[in-house]
């Protein structure tokens, strides 16, 4: 099975098929990133099953790494967590330090009891699960079952589809998200005036770029970023990036924080690809891919991993 697009839901059932996670694998070494992530929400007798799923492949000269992690939250019909299942075969993007046995650590327990809006605060960021996936999943199955419960839905589903690529000038993003069979679609443009100077850890120090954006079709968005300093870009792509959620929030009729998209995680998987183009080597390509991702998720100069020991 290939991973070309977003999986086909039966809407009538809101069914999943969680073979795309583990079993579906993306040949496009052209695309450098490519994400897949969701919520399948289903009312049953007892309750409701919540599934959400991630899945990101890494394309960085010869190292292909697949991310895949799907869990399913069991809630009572008064949208209270009973029991919270980590699928055996997800694993997280730091090596084998980020296995199933941490994943379920992590969260255990942790969350049982809660109800839809209480596991919204509780996970307000990714240091209360001490895992950046499992943080990304989390939210946007708390935001997506308020959001539903807020319409007076039962059964619904959201699924995101990104996909980032190098063009003759710099990078070019492709995402699209379905909500309620509802789709949009997006394509950021971003060409280098010079090139990203990266530190000692690979992390872009300096950015001067022309962005632009169009929204299912329509010229939406151009500005220019120029930063000196790690924090600055990161701080003008993240401001960037927000710009690009509200405009899928107005096409959506959404409002209030929304945390089911893969947008807010751009900054951070366009910083990696920046990165890709100046790493080199064999093994220590791995390695310095690896440490990167340690700086991305846990914060800059901070711990490179918050599992057992974080």
């Amino acid at each position: 099975m290939k991973l070309d697009s977003l999986p086909a839901l039966d809407e009538q059932a809101v069914k999943f098929d969680h073979r795309f996670v583990f079993d579906a694998h993306n040949h496009n070494a052209w695309q450098l990133i490519t994400r897949y992530r969701g919520t399948v929400i289903n009312r049953t007798e007892l309750g409701f099953v919540v599934t959400g799923w991630q899945k990101s492949i890494y394309h960085f000269g010869g190292l292909n790494r697949e991310v895949p992690i799907l869990l399913t939250l069991m809630m009572d019909e008064n949208w209270i967590i009973r029991s919270l299942k980590i699928d055996e075969q997800s694993k997280g993007s730091q090596g084998s330090r980020c296995d199933f046995a941490c994943l379920q650590v992590l969260s255990n327990e942790k969350l049982h009891g809660l109800d839809i809006e209480s596991l919204a605060t509780r996970i307000s960021t990714a240091a209360d699960i001490k895992c950046l996936h499992l943080f990304e999943i989390l939210s946007a199955c708390a935001s997506f079952a308020g959001y539903l419960k807020a319409q007076g839905l039962e059964n619904g589903s959201e699924q995101e589809y990104t996909a980032i690529f190098p063009n003759s000038r710099g990078l070019t993003a492709q995402n699209h998200h379905e909500i309620l069979g509802k789709t949009d679609s997006s394509v950021i443009r971003l060409d280098h005036r010079s090139l990203p100077v990266l530190n000692r850890e690979n992390l872009t120090t300096s950015l001067d770029a022309h962005v632009s954006v169009q929204y299912n079709g329509i010229e939406a968005l151009i500005v220019d970023l120029k930063a000196s300093d790690f924090e600055t870009v990161y701080a003008q792509l993240n401001r960037f990036f927000s710009q690009c959620q509200h405009m899928e929030k107005a096409y959506f009729g959404l409002s209030g924080r929304v945390k089911f998209s893969n947008t807010p995680s751009m900054a951070g998987l366009f910083l990696l690809a920046f990165s890709h183009s100046s790493v080199k080597g064999g093994i220590s390509r791995a390695w310095k891919i690896e440490k990167i991702l340690h700086y991305l998720q846990t914060g800059y100069g901070k711990n490179p991993c918050k599992g057992f020991g974080g």
